[in-house]
């Protein structure tokens, strides 16, 4: 797929800039950079339209240039002021930022504090896919990568800084004296490629990943464990498509209290340094319940779990907070893979949608550290035609398709499976605040019996189930008693027709075997 043509996201200097994008000034000089200092003690004031002030500092980039950068939230004249550390003016100017309709970063929705919108007002509906080696170097199908995902329907993807799960050295230079410039130069690349391409797809960075020793490090004080944490806030943290996820794996039965303070000491360094308030959250293992719902540098809940198409685990955890839950893991396409992939996720990403959480897809190792068939950075349709997966995210278009087509957010709407008969195995269900609509997903999937998975044990139905090859009844105990179902096939793409309803508890019969969508309204 050809990239999008560049939305010009990102001004410099004297130039308008637009609201929702990203603005940079250039310092050259005495401010430069040196070897040895790969951050300039240079402070920066921005006065916003509203009133508000924004602190902020430069950084450097390995051609010696020094730059400052700033979110841009807000439309009308902005001021700034650059001052060095002892208080010395150094330059002051002022920003034209225009309207625009750029969608700027992701927040918690205003009318559903479970659901995500964009600055701008527009609702935002996860769909992630994982890459973690992409901000890599070595890793040459980058853009290809980023192109495909987008032609998918990719609204998210998790990706990390480290060279590797558990080693953040590429951080810095091979004696560790000094931050590796020219690695932050590639991962800004990347970054700003998807921005001014994709301004929609949001990129989840995982800061430290499973580097237990550097975020020890970052508890101890080491002047350049916390240099590296302030440079990345600086640089990354004005982009509108970066939010943060500050380590993986975190296991309070295994890591240590110094481990589990560090975290919560950086996650308050993110949220108090970082000017702009990009999303926060940390990862964990399967199964675990989310630890830091109540650190007030937590803006959402990241949840790993298995087999997760009745919504069981991130339903339990729904009830434990109001911010919006992401289900960051499950099966993949390489490991723990289902029998029918494109099948499974589907079912996966209904069932995860209709819990009142957000689904994430998994294809190949995207490790680095991977070898063989299931292996690399490779974009997701290049990687369907060669049978290294097998379509599992093909259908994220459809369910996008539904819901531009009916209710065009889930904000406000609520998991309800006792419209189903409290079998979410079978029937996922969801109706909307007022009672005035449903949204139905049947499954029927051609096995089901003794899905009795629980954290990692006994047996997920699951893996091995495919869609039936036969029609299905089954019975909705609805809100109203007079109203229309249309039906939808996620296949497809494609609406088959519709019914009249006559009464609350009503027999349906599927139009074709297979899975399908109900869309309910009342009169």
């Amino acid at each position: 797929m050809p990239a999008s043509p560049t939305k010009e996201v990102v001004s410099s200097g004297s130039q308008n800039a637009r609201r929702g994008g990203c603005h940079e000034l250039e310092f050259s000089g005495e401010h430069v950079v040196t070897a040895k200092i790969p951050t300039l003690p240079l402070n920066l004031t921005f006065n916003l339209p509203s009133g508000a002030r924004i602190s902020a500092h430069a950084f450097a980039c390995s051609d010696g240039k020094a730059v400052a950068r700033c979110y841009l939230p807000e439309a009308g004249e902005w001021t700034w002021e650059a001052k060095s550390s002892a208080g010395k003016g150094v330059a002051s100017g002022r920003i034209q930022v225009e309207d625009s309709d750029l969608p700027g970063k992701l927040r918690a929705s205003q009318l559903d504090p479970r659901q995500f919108q964009y600055d701008s007002g527009a609702p935002y509906l996860h769909f992630g896919d994982i890459a973690e080696a992409l901000l890599q170097p070595g890793q040459t199908n980058w853009q290809a990568y980023i192109n495909q995902a987008a032609q998918a329907g990719f609204t998210k993807i998790r990706t990390r800084l480290p060279k590797s799960a558990t080693s953040s050295a590429n951080f810095y230079d091979e004696h560790r004296k000094q931050l590796n410039l020219p690695f932050w130069d590639e991962v800004e690349k990347r970054l700003l490629y998807a921005l001014e391409h994709f301004p929609k797809i949001q990129f989840q960075v995982d800061v430290l990943a499973q580097d237990r020793n550097e975020l020890d490090r970052y508890e101890e004080g080491d002047p350049l464990t916390h240099l590296a944490v302030n440079y990345i806030i600086e640089r990354f943290s004005s982009l509108a498509n970066v939010h943060w996820s500050l380590a993986s794996e975190i296991d309070p039965a295994k890591d240590s209290a110094v481990t589990l303070q560090a975290l919560s000491r950086l996650g308050k360094a993110f949220y108090e340094q970082a000017p702009w308030h990009s999303l926060i959250t940390c990862g964990q293992p399967r199964y675990a319940n989310f630890l830091f719902d109540r650190e007030k540098w937590c803006s959402l809940t990241s949840l790993a779990s298995l087999g997760q198409v009745d919504g069981a685990f991130v339903q339990e955890n729904r009830k434990l907070t109001n911010k919006p839950l992401v289900l960051d893991k499950d099966r993949s396409e390489h490991k723990l893979a289902p029998l029918q992939p494109r099948y499974y996720f589907r079912r996966l990403f209904w069932g995860v949608l209709l819990s009142g959480a957000h689904p994430t897809y998994h294809g190949l190792d995207t490790s680095g550290q991977g070898t063989g068939h299931k292996s690399g950075i490779i974009p997701y349709y290049d990687a369907c035609h060669a049978a290294r997966l097998h379509a599992g995210a093909d259908d994220i278009l459809h369910i996008q398709t539904f819901l531009r087509e009916t209710c065009g957010s889930l904000a406000g709407w609520i998991p309800d499976d006792a419209i189903g008969g409290n079998k979410p195995l079978l029937v996922k269900a969801m109706r909307s605040t007022d009672g005035d609509q449903c949204i139905v997903y049947i499954a029927n999937p051609d096995s089901h019996a003794g899905h009795t998975g629980k954290n990692g044990q006994g047996f997920y139905s699951d893996q091995n189930a495919g869609a039936s090859d036969i029609f299905t009844t089954f019975n909705l105990e609805l809100p109203f008693s007079n109203g229309t179902a249309a039906w939808f096939c996620p296949s497809s793409g494609q609406w088959k027709g519709k019914v009249e309803i006559t009464k609350a508890s009503t027999i349906f019969l599927t139009p074709e075997p297979g899975d399908w969508i109900l869309w309910i309204q009342r009169d």
